[in-house]
């Protein structure tokens, strides 16, 4: 094992790109074993080889499992699932199998449908616009703070029906939950135990307010609501799957939309010809945030899978065991699959990027970020149009983080002649 190639994903390097960290892994395949933090793992750098990957587990067979309590080793447990268990979300949807994932996604997807989803479009919009409202006269804005983490935390209090005298509590609740490094872990106990009490008390009060109300899953209500409601034939979410459901609703659309927000931004204005031809053409934003998704994911990596029988990928043999984890921000730059995988080509026409998962674990909720994101920058754009950053691309800093990649801090100056402030109602 002492000759693995060792990846220390604590390495400010790593941090500030991942990419350029890795790619030299790329020389010896797709597919890499390499110490991760001291953890054996083969790591899946190449776009066809993840797709295999994400493709597993089925319907019909679970040739790679997601649950690492079932079949992760000793240390593999010991570095990604004890939080989970400790947090209450080992029956995380995200990391079961079928038939136990089957049935709650079947379930979870009769209350996440694309028409309540788009029925928040006027409200997100106006979110949006009162955040950059608020944004100070003094022309800088540290725009992380003031715009790209509250904008999802408040969708997703508004989405599970939290009360409008208890959102300031959620946000700092999920704040400090969300933000605690391995420092803080009391903190973050405390901080999770208030959002079970907090979200437990709103289950019970839908709950006994629906009673058994027949109205489908669609009828006017918050996404609690249509989860209580949803059933197949007899069967629904118990109180611990809906609280399981709820945290990883916080967790999966909270930092991941915020980071795409701060990444997306960036990359506009790092760059002033992007935002320019964004400006030129504003139709092909839709476009501009698909790449940046592909280009720099705020999702670096997915937890770890592990095969349940042998299997061959990318020329090398896993086996159970193994301990195996798909890298989005190299998979994202793999050139067999992306001509000039480095540029920035909004519109591309090569296949889409695996960002948001693929196969039975495709992201519930990537219609939802794809609409927060939209929408904030048609207002952002529309009403700071000569947004630049505030200090040079070199000194910004980027969250420590395994999985996750996101800026700590993105202060931006709008000029006040051209800050449009609004009060629109």
């Amino acid at each position: 094992m002492s000759d693995l190639p060792v990846v220390n994903t604590s390495d400010p390097d790593y941090t500030r790109d991942p990419y350029s960290f890795l790619s030299p892994l790329r020389e010896r395949g797709p597919v890499v074993r390499v110490l991760l933090d001291g953890l054996p793992v083969w790591l899946v750098l190449g776009y066809d080889e993840a797709v295999q990957i994400l493709s597993a587990p089925n319907d019909k067979r679970v040739q790679i499992s997601n649950n690492g309590i079932r079949n992760g080793g000793p240390e593999a447990q010991s570095m990604f699932w004890t939080g989970a268990v400790d947090r209450g979300l080992q029956s995380h949807i995200g990391r079961l199998d079928p038939p136990d994932h089957s049935r709650l996604r079947r379930l979870v997807q009769q209350a996440f449908t694309p028409r309540r989803v788009a029925a928040l479009e006027p409200w997100i919009r106006q979110l949006a616009r009162d955040l950059i409202a608020a944004f100070p006269a003094s022309g800088e804005v540290e725009l992380m703070s003031a715009f790209a983490a509250p904008l999802p935390v408040t969708v997703i209090g508004e989405l599970l029906g939290i009360p409008a005298a208890e959102r300031a509590g959620f946000r700092r609740w999920a704040d400090a939950y969300m933000h605690a490094d391995e420092s803080q872990v009391e903190e973050m106990a405390v901080a999770g135990g208030k959002l079970r009490e907090l979200i437990g008390g709103l289950v019970a009060r839908r709950r006994a307010a629906l009673g058994d109300d027949p109205l489908d899953v669609e009828h006017e209500g918050t996404l609690i609501d249509g989860l209580i409601r949803a059933r197949d034939q007899d069967d629904r979410l118990d109180d611990r799957e809906l609280m399981s459901l709820a945290f990883v609703i916080l967790g999966a659309g909270y930092d991941t939309t915020m980071n795409l927000i701060g990444n997306a931004t960036l990359m506009l204005l790092s760059e002033p010809e992007r935002l320019k031809a964004l400006r030129s053409a504003p139709e092909m934003l839709p476009a501009v945030i698909e790449e940046v998704l592909r280009l720099d994911p705020p999702v670096k990596a997915v937890f770890l899978r592990y095969p349940t029988e042998d299997m061959e990928v990318g020329g090398v043999r896993l086996r159970p065991g193994d301990s195996v984890m798909v890298h989005f921000s190299v998979v994202s730059r793999d050139s067999r699959h992306y001509p000039g995988p480095e540029t920035f080509v909004p519109g591309r026409t090569a296949a889409s990027h695996l960002t948001f998962g693929h196969g039975l674990h495709y992201c519930l909720g990537a219609p939802l970020a794809r609409l927060e994101v939209r929408i904030a920058f048609e207002e952002l754009l529309s009403s700071c149009p000569e947004l630049t950053l505030a200090v040079p691309v070199e000194k910004l800093r980027w969250e420590p983080s395994r999985l996750f990649r996101g800026l700590k801090e993105l202060p931006v100056r709008v000029p006040e002649t051209s800050y449009i402030r609004m009060s629109r109602s």
